[in-house]
């Protein structure tokens, strides 16, 4: 409107803009978006580096990755289903998604060092056995760790202020689907995918010889 109003008269090469509550949210939307972005793939290169020197492999700290941000995303669909679709708000804070990252990776990465450090010392078992050994081994230190995390950010919610709110049950919620879902279940199949793959070709191989033998 300001534009199209300056058209035609002696202010038509006027610099203007907008002040007031809501373009400063705009503002600081924008801002915190473009943090998010830079700071998320600034992050996942760093947790891929320091993986890929700890573990000396390639596909796992990748798998390791993915869950991290399996879990994340699941946070995000969570605390907008809940605060959006179900309370009826009109969206999340913009700090929300930032923080919830650096939390739920800085946590999760934690626990899967923890995990991939023992699986390490299983060195004799083929891959398969020795990520549900470390699994079961590992899993109730993880376990007690996330139900004491869960806990202490669950002291946020009392407070009745939203931000706190979300940021809580954001950071539940990724940590719960990281330790119940993909710590014990999307990670272990991953690492024992290779040898299941070659456990079918050697099968499949096997069974051609066998069928070739009877034909002839």
């Amino acid at each position: 409107m300001v534009s199209n109003g300056l058209k035609g008269n002696d202010l038509s090469d006027a610099k203007f803009g907008t002040s007031g509550p809501s373009a400063t949210t705009k503002d600081m939307n924008d801002v915190l978006s473009r943090d998010l972005n830079r700071s998320t793939t600034i992050v996942i290169i760093g947790v891929l580096l320091v993986l890929f020197f700890i573990i000396r492999s390639f596909w796992t700290p990748v798998f390791i990755t993915a869950s991290l941000l399996g879990s994340y995303y699941a946070a995000m669909f969570i605390i907008n289903y809940i605060f959006i679709d179900l309370q009826g708000l009109e969206g999340i804070s913009s700090f929300v998604p930032f923080f919830s990252f650096i939390i739920i990776v800085a946590l999760g990465v934690d626990y899967s060092i923890f995990l991939m450090m023992r699986f390490k010392e299983y060195p004799h078992m083929s891959q398969k056995e020795a990520i549900v050994t470390a699994s079961r081994h590992i899993g109730g230190v993880i376990i007690a760790a996330v139900i004491i995390l869960g806990g202490t950010f669950a002291t946020l919610m009392p407070s009745g202020i939203i931000l706190l709110s979300e940021l809580a049950i954001a950071v539940i919620t990724g940590l719960i689907v990281l330790c119940f879902v993909l710590l014990p279940l999307f990670l272990p199949a991953m690492i024992a995918l290779p040898d299941t793959l070659v456990n079918l070709f050697s099968r499949k191989k096997k069974a051609d010889l066998n069928l070739e033998e009877k034909v002839i």
